[in-house]
């Protein structure tokens, strides 16, 4: 019996040994990955304009988007520099009225306070991020990191609803963007958790040309917003 007991500790004494060789992390001067997550989004809109006039009583519902990226990791002692290359899928809502002038009751008849508009945009970005290990013990590790944000609309449509009339837009003058993004990283052995919330620098000042040749009045869009989203993200390391 003794000898069965002493056969089975050494078996889960090796097997231990072998767990923590599997588990635990080389510092590496540089390291590539790959994650997959979701995102929201809540723009802060300055301003929104249908055929010159000002919308009023605007509100955001944010919708849940897809994102996927892969990177690289310059390693610095606790330091270290992460440059992505990232797609993103992003929708989201803004409610809206428009006073009752002529223009507007051309457009949307009696104001409900109903009017929609949908965002959906798809584009490319380059996040450079500067991250810092607050904790590095062993398979464990726990980082925040800072950096700016350059972004690609390489697909944006927007889709108006008034009343009973449903329309598309899918025509943008301002593509490109540029934001600060933070977050918090948690890693156990090489997979990781992170959190990433992003603010527009500069403006969107976006023109839209009515695309449909089925209705009798074309409708011009102007919006004036800033990015505002949070990413939720899975990852490997390699």
């Amino acid at each position: 019996m003794k000898k069965i007991f002493l056969l089975l500790f050494m078996s889960f004494a090796g097997i231990s040994v072998q767990a923590q060789k599997f588990i635990q992390i080389e510092d590496k001067a540089f390291n590539f990955g790959a994650k997959v997550g979701v995102n929201s989004t809540f723009p802060i809109v300055n301003s929104l304009r249908i055929d010159d006039v000002e919308a009023e009583n605007i509100r955001l519902q944010y919708k849940v988007g897809y994102q996927a990226s892969i990177f690289c990791r310059i390693n610095i002692d606790r330091f270290f520099i992460q440059p992505d290359l990232s797609w993103y899928r992003t929708e989201g809502d803004i409610f809206f009225s428009l006073p009752e002038t002529e223009s507007a009751g051309t457009m949307a008849g009696k104001n409900s306070g109903n009017d929609q508009l949908k965002l959906k945009s798809t584009s490319l970005e380059l996040p450079v991020m500067i991250g810092y290990y607050l904790v590095k013990e062993g398979p464990y590790a726990l980082s925040m990191m800072v950096g700016p944000k350059l972004k690609y609309n390489y697909k944006l449509r927007y889709t108006t609803h008034f009343s009973e009339l449903t329309n598309e837009y899918i025509n943008d003058n301002t593509p490109f963007g540029i934001g600060i993004a933070a977050g918090l990283g948690v890693s156990i052995w090489r997979l990781f958790f992170e959190f990433t919330y992003e603010f527009g620098i500069n403006q969107i000042e976006s023109d839209f040309k009515d695309r449909s040749s089925q209705l009798p009045v074309e409708r011009n869009i102007s919006i004036d917003k800033r990015t505002n989203m949070m990413s939720f993200s899975l990852g490997f390391l390699f």
